[in-house]
């Protein structure tokens, strides 16, 4: 008899938003739902993303299987490092997500079979079933897991999801497809998404925007519209009220057409049937009757929004009578830099439009009473808060003790375990592992030299090359102040009496050592701090 029938422990996406990945171990096999990246909140030192250390899975001789439950970035963002790590596993993901990861393992030059599935999906895993639910959310082909053991016991988890029962395009949250599966057995934890656990009321549906975005739209007016490139359908929304307004639409930013192009291919929409205009083959830039798409509504460095607002994007200057939609919400950390594109929009004159003006936005996540209609709904025994920062997920917990008393709530964060045996739960802590920093083209970058980029941007760098047989010495400075550039000559001084006089007989690696710390220690007498010095001798 083994210690536990089944071991639950997520390892990114729990405690923080993005990085997802949640293991559920069986006595024989080994299932990952999801692998996604997390990006750093701050813009610093070239750092593209973080993804969850997979070295403890590489520890467990079991098949392994990737599952994947949409195709957002925080979910399949790590799935190329995944191949490369597991190259025997196999993988699973719906429609959507598999096209994109299958244009992410192109520009790779990585193959890998990626297994398409759909809601009438299952996989046993010995006494365990696992299968897809269709759920609702910000992008299309989202699905939860249903794994169940017979009507003993069900788990339900649905990382990302809104309870949109009356969305556009797609059929409604299948809550009777979860009652069928999970409701109906003896004990059953859902797992279940806390990311707007702090707002009141009801997430707004896809269908409920277009209102504002038909009258929006009727003004002849130019106008842009800024949002998340993922969000097909209320891009689909948009393009449906453009053709009937005889607006073109064009698209700016890599990450729509990427999109856009993969929902085309899968049949989400078909780009042939609207009025969609290439930006060089525009005629008039300036037309009223043009509805413009970019990316970058989180003030993105490099996104089109900001080179808009900035007026960097060629042929396109913002003028009085535009309208600019920021048709999304702030991601936590990036509101400050959305603010100062707001006003730089503002200050020409443009009129700016946000959620707080008009129904432009719909989370894609469940506010307060969504998350009291499912539960209502759905029954459990025991709920477990997930995708959520640390504060959101014990908001979520006393949600549920004030509405839902009979409940029982259990918190776990990054590696705790939750150990099954019979019907019996057991959660143990687990250590917490650092996650892989990724950089340039997919490089794991080591912790340490992040510390010395950091050293390098705030407190500059100074190079000394000695060459040892002429005594010709050479002095560079970087991100340093113009002024210091008047003292290299006092530092060649100090480099050449402390290498050729007062240590002139010591080792090589001594010398080096001596000089780079008198040339730091003169740095600071002028500068007030030591920047990063380098001292090479041939």
């Amino acid at each position: 008899m083994s210690k536990f029938d089944l071991k639950i422990y997520p390892m990114g996406g729990v405690a923080e938003i993005g990085s997802n990945m949640t293991i559920f171990e069986f006595e024989e096999h080994l299932v990952a739902i999801d692998y996604g990246i997390l990006f750093p909140y701050e813009d610093f030192f070239d750092i593209n993303y973080l993804i969850v250390d997979t070295t403890a899975l590489k520890k467990i001789s079991k098949p392994i299987t990737l599952f994947i439950t949409h195709g957002h970035e925080d979910h399949i963002g790590a799935v190329v490092h995944f191949i490369k790590e597991f190259p025997q596993a196999k993988i699973y993901a719906p429609r959507l997500a598999r096209e994109l990861i299958l244009s992410k393992l192109d520009r790779a030059n990585l193959g890998h079979e990626i297994i398409e599935y759909n809601k009438e999906f299952k996989l046993d895993f010995g006494e365990y079933t696992l299968r897809p639910t269709h759920v609702t959310h910000s992008i299309p082909d989202t699905y939860g897991v249903i794994i169940n053991k017979g009507q003993e016991l069900a788990f339900l988890f649905i990382s990302d999801f809104k309870f949109d029962l009356i969305p556009s395009f797609e059929e409604p949250f299948d809550v009777e497809n979860i009652k069928t599966y999970f409701s109906a057995a003896k004990r059953k934890i859902a797992f279940l998404d806390s990311t707007n656990i702090l707002s009141e009321g009801k997430t707004l549906s896809e269908s409920e925007l277009l209102g504002d975005f038909e009258e929006i739209l009727l003004r002849n007016k130019r106008t842009f519209f800024t949002l998340f490139a993922s969000n097909i359908y209320r891009v689909k929304n948009l393009l449906e009220i453009a053709k009937k307004a005889n607006r073109k639409v064009c698209f700016i930013g890599r990450s729509l057409n990427f999109y856009l192009d993969a929902a085309d291919k899968v049949g989400l929409l078909s780009k042939a049937n609207y009025p969609i205009v290439e930006l060089d083959a525009i005629d008039n830039y300036d037309d009223p009757r043009l509805l413009y798409l970019v990316t970058g509504s989180q003030g993105e460095h490099l996104g089109a929004t900001r080179r808009i607002a900035n007026g960097d994007q060629k042929n396109i200057k913002l003028k009085e009578d535009d309208i600019f939609v920021f048709s999304s919400k702030a991601i936590p950390g990036n509101e400050k830099k959305i603010y100062r594109l707001i006003n730089t929009i503002s200050e020409t004159g443009t009129t700016v439009i946000t959620s707080k003006d008009q129904r432009v936005h719909a989370s894609g996540h469940p506010a307060r009473e969504d998350l009291k209609q499912l539960v209502s709904e759905i029954n459990p025994t025991d709920i477990v808060p997930i995708h959520g920062e640390t504060y959101f997920l014990r908001k979520h917990i006393d949600f549920i003790k004030d509405n839902f008393p009979k409940i029982q709530t259990h918190y776990m964060t990054n590696f705790d375990t939750m150990l099954i045996k019979g019907s019996e739960i057991n959660i143990v802590d687990g250590k917490q592992m650092e996650p892989l920093i990724i950089h340039g083209d997919s490089i794991v970058i080591p912790r340490e030299k992040i510390s010395e980029r950091r050293k390098m941007a705030c407190n500059g760098l100074i190079t000394i090359a000695i060459n040892h047989k002429s005594k010709n010495i050479h002095v560079d400075s970087k991100g340093l102040p113009e002024e210091l550039t008047r003292y290299h000559n006092e530092i060649k001084e100090l480099a050449h009496y402390t290498a050729f006089q007062e240590f002139k007989n010591r080792d090589y690696d001594y010398v080096v050592e001596k000089i780079r710390i008198k040339i730091r220690t003169f740095a600071k007498e002028q500068l007030g701090y030591k920047p990063i010095t380098l001292v090479s001798m041939v």
